[in-house]
């Protein structure tokens, strides 16, 4: 069976680049004076960084022919409709404007790629156009697929001088391939409200990927450390004594285990990327952030609001999801890393008694850090592709 499937892989493969190469000529004949910029996000989805630019290409500078790749049946498909051209995901149309496209702008490492196979490819050769990284995140620890070697980008938007310092001298680049120029989104987190609610919002384990029933999932320490937080009488009568909102968003690998989660713990409310729940406006409404690892907190520092880190499982999470980086939490984080359930409520009361500000210690992290904090993200971003590929 795995000779065959290999054999499958294969064939594929061969199929795609024919057809790949094959439609060069039809590409440029149908679309080439377009001179598109095709803009993707993480599962052709439309919340982050690509929709943010997006919906800046199509409000500042109609010139220049933008094209969003998204699904009919995607439900923020209207809307961004109503914003400018879209395209289906995976369709030949998708394979052709990919191929004609000026600049290929997404979130993802070659996430504007109508093929897998194809990007398996196009991370060793360079494809026609400009490649741009638009990024889903703040880089804080190594990511191997961005590096010159594997991925072969032209442009990597960095939000922040210190993720900017650590692309641009170890990912092998030359100069000006990494610059700062802030994250599209970056734009909307300005002129906010803040109401009493607390978001908590952990990230995922690789090592629990294969766990498929909840029995399992409900004995790993991941699971125990956050269930030990959340039920426990000092957390609930913290927030009852303050009048806080707790809100809890799940991390999509999550999803498979949604319902048995809401029903461990109903005194909080659940926040679902699948169910449209938009995090930017849970980030700007919300207090205080509660987090373990998940670079969202760059979000909530950057709109200078306190966040509190919970790592109970720190050695696992460095020896089995990632390798550390350039950053330390304890050195370079925004808030306190807290080790054990009692640190988290004894720094979560500090920061309700202190009107739910930021301290100035880690408000100075946060400066140092974020030297720009403006709404000229995306103009940063426009200009920095304009002038790669010399179309202004």
């Amino acid at each position: 069976m795995r000779i065959i499937k290999k054999v499958l892989h294969g064939f594929v493969f061969l199929w795609t680049m024919f057809v790949y190469f094959f439609s060069f000529p039809l590409a440029f004949i149908l679309y080439g004076k377009k001179k598109y910029w095709l803009i993707s996000e993480v599962d052709f989805d439309a919340r982050d960084n690509g929709f943010h630019f997006f919906r800046y290409l199509n409000s500042q500078h109609k010139e220049i022919n933008s094209v969003y790749l998204i699904s009919i049946n995607n439900p923020y498909y209207e809307q961004v409709k109503n914003i400018g051209e879209v395209i289906e995901p995976l369709s030949y149309k998708h394979m052709l404007v990919f191929i004609a496209s000026r600049a290929k702008i997404s979130t993802l490492v070659h996430g504007c790629s109508p093929s897998s196979y194809l990007t398996l490819y196009l991370k060793k050769f360079h494809s026609t156009g400009k490649n741009i990284a638009l990024k889903h995140g703040i880089f804080k620890n190594l990511h191997p697929n961005y590096f010159k070697k594997n991925a072969h980008l032209d442009l990597i938007c960095c939000g922040g001088k210190p993720e900017f310092d650590f692309i641009n001298s170890c990912f092998g680049y030359n100069s000006g391939v990494a610059q700062y120029t802030g994250l599209a989104r970056f734009d909307e987190l300005h002129n906010f409200i803040t109401e009493k609610q607390v978001l908590i919002m952990p990230t995922w384990r690789r090592w629990l990927d294969s766990t498929t029933d909840f029995k399992s999932f409900e004995n790993s320490d991941y699971f125990k450390g956050w269930s030990s937080l959340l039920t426990s009488e000092s957390f609930l009568n913290i927030t009852k004594k303050y009048r806080l909102k707790v809100y809890f968003y799940i991390h999509p690998k999550l999803n498979r285990f949604k319902n048995e989660i809401k029903q461990t713990f109903n005194t909080i409310s659940f926040l679902n990327s699948t169910d449209g729940d938009d995090l930017q406006t849970y980030l700007k409404t919300s207090s205080i952030l509660i987090t373990d690892f998940s670079s969202i907190f760059f979000d909530y520092g950057y709109m200078r609001k306190p966040v509190i880190f919970y790592q109970f499982d720190e050695k696992d999470y460095y020896k089995y999801h990632y390798e550390k980086g350039y950053f330390d939490y304890k050195r370079d984080g925004f808030g306190p890393v807290c080790l054990s359930k009692q640190d988290v409520l004894n720094n979560l009361l500090i920061t309700i008694k202190n009107d739910s500000k930021i301290s100035d210690f880690y408000l100075k992290r946060c400066n140092n850090f974020f030297p720009r904090c403006d709404k000229k993200n995306c103009e940063r971003i426009y200009d920095s592709i304009s002038q790669l590929i010399n179309c202004k």
